[in-house]
């Protein structure tokens, strides 16, 4: 699930810079997503990584990888575009329902993988670190969908900074960070 969110967050990291100012902000975002593709790559070209391990750990690094570009490209896009189509939108949060199975599914997998630890290390310490961050974010996304789903169904009741009302006006009044609907 970490993949929806690295390109979420991104789209909300983008938004704190000006629309004509936002070309440093582009170059760190693609900066960033070679340094979040170099471990994966170094992990994937290891001559350990090809050994047996009794769950597919390889091919949740390789989906991993291929999540990893579509969260790089969608970031770009976001960054890019002003505003988003319903097309990618629709898009974005398919992917981020394949994320969220692709998370659970590298949890369960690497979490009954002790066995492979001796194997293929890296391997397994890749997925473990992924399970985990997956798992946080999965929390994440669990507090805020409530948010989401009311904000969507009765609009401007979670937070309306015009009338300066909403659910959540008063715990965001100080820090507007908080907050991204």
């Amino acid at each position: 699930m970490w993949w929806y969110f690295y390109a979420h967050s991104m789209f909300h990291l983008t938004k704190w810079f000006p629309k004509d100012n936002r070309i440093k902000f582009r170059i760190l975002l693609l900066l960033i997503s070679i340094v979040l593709l170099v471990p994966e790559f170094i992990v994937l070209y290891l001559p350990k990584t090809s050994r047996a391990c009794n769950l597919p750990l390889l091919n949740l690094l390789v989906a991993s990888t291929v999540f990893l570009f579509f969260a790089i490209g969608f970031a770009l896009l976001f960054s890019v575009m002003e505003p988003i189509p319903r097309l990618i939108k629709i898009a974005f949060h398919a992917f981020g329902v394949g994320s969220l199975i692709l998370g659970v599914l590298t949890a369960v997998y690497t979490f009954q993988a002790s066995s492979c630890e001796y194997s293929t290390p890296e391997l397994y310490y890749w997925c473990y670190t992924s399970a985990v961050i997956s798992l946080i974010t999965c929390g994440y996304f669990a507090l805020v969908l409530p948010f989401w789903i009311l904000n969507e169904a009765k609009p401007l009741s979670v937070l309306n900074w015009r009338h300066r009302t909403g659910f959540c006006y008063e715990p965001v009044a100080c820090c507007s960070c908080v907050w991204h609907i």
